[in-house]
């Protein structure tokens, strides 16, 4: 098998996931509710010990095969985002998941909506990472863009356009989980780690509000 199928086929367990993923994110938009309802309905399959062990294997086999495929100097057009896009996600892909896992193991924190929600409800650390969630997901849909561009032709005028959608779901979930459609308040124990890793003061949230105990 060469590396370039290696790296296809793990591309792909990680889109199912990736897209079930935002999926579920986008359901905040109705609410924590409907984000929580929709999260347990699939985070089952991959809290699963052998279902969280294949996704730390494709992820981790993505990052190697990705990074040996790489190639930025001297591209140019669709090459180009493709290889910009990859170096962002590969980035992403070690800090993300890392910070879940570190977080459910090591803190016991359930990573759900009010984890997610966390990063975007101070003003210390909203924007840097309204930004770097932004990023993610619209490099994800230009890397997917510059593979339609290369593997299926008849695709390639909407090619384009698939940024574009991109930034439009990044938008969509950044607004819903920074309090943009109703206000967000943090569970304490979400608070205290938010505290702990950032040495942010939850005396007193962002919007001059005392912290909530949703316990």
């Amino acid at each position: 098998m060469t590396l370039r199928l290696i790296h296809r086929s793990t591309a792909l367990v990680l889109l199912l996931f990736i897209v079930v993923h935002l999926s579920v994110h986008l359901f905040a938009l109705a609410g924590p509710g409907a984000h929580e309802a929709a999260l347990r309905s699939v985070q089952w399959v991959y809290r699963h010990p052998v279902g969280e062990a294949l996704l730390v294997l494709a992820i981790v086999v993505q990052l190697i095969t990705g990074a040996s495929r790489l190639r930025v100097r001297g591209q140019r057009g669709w090459g180009l985002v493709q290889a910009v896009s990859g170096v962002y996600l590969l980035v992403f892909l070690v800090l993300h998941p890392s910070a879940a896992l570190y977080t459910h193991h090591i803190f016991g924190i359930e990573t759900d909506f009010w984890w997610s929600a966390g990063s975007l409800y101070y003003d210390e650390i909203r924007v840097g990472f309204a930004v770097y969630y932004t990023l993610a997901i619209v490099a994800l849909f230009a890397h997917a863009a510059a593979a339609i561009q290369y593997t299926w032709p008849t695709l390639r005028p909407v090619a384009r356009y698939v940024p574009i959608g991109g930034f439009a779901v990044a938008v969509s979930i950044v607004l819903a989980m920074g309090g943009a459609f109703y206000p967000i308040d943090l569970p304490s124990e979400v608070a205290a780690y938010y505290e702990h890793i950032f040495d942010i003061d939850t005396s007193r949230v962002a919007r001059g509000e005392p912290v909530a105990n949703h316990r």
